[in-house]
């Protein structure tokens, strides 16, 4: 009854928590960013290369930002946000940093404390149903 529905960004003034999931009158179940099934759009906020964002099941404190290319100039301590390229999540909205990197998947340190989260903004992509339009001609 508030207007949340399926596929609705999930965050708060740290970065990304996740996405809505299903809604009912008075709840919804959010699918967090820390899902084996979640892969989000991300980039590299000081260059336009983007890559894949998952979680592989370890730290719940750590994500990792997957094909990303050779020629990015990736540091440690470069800031990461959402890359724009969904329908889900706007572009610039904070992730983390990037803390280490493993052969070609880079460690993103969260800007969340996914164990202690607590009031959520729960944001509408303005533009959703016409890029979907579009996308489905």
């Amino acid at each position: 009854s508030q207007g949340v529905q399926k596929e609705m960004a999930v965050i708060n003034s740290k970065g990304i928590i996740g996405i809505t999931e299903k809604s009912s009158s008075n709840y919804s179940r959010v699918q967090s960013i820390l899902n084996s099934n979640s892969k989000i759009n991300a980039r590299l906020k000081n260059s336009d290369h983007f890559g894949t964002l998952k979680w592989n099941g370890k730290d719940y404190n750590i994500v990792q930002l997957e094909d990303i290319p050779r020629q990015a100039n990736v540091q440690v301590g470069d800031t990461i946000i959402t890359g724009g390229k969904s329908t889900i999540f706007p572009e610039g909205i904070l992730i983390g940093t990037v803390k280490d990197k493993e052969n070609s998947i880079f460690n993103i340190q969260l800007f969340n404390d996914m164990s202690a989260l607590g009031y959520v903004y729960v944001v509408t992509y303005l533009d959703k149903e016409e890029i979907n339009s579009l996308n489905n001609e």
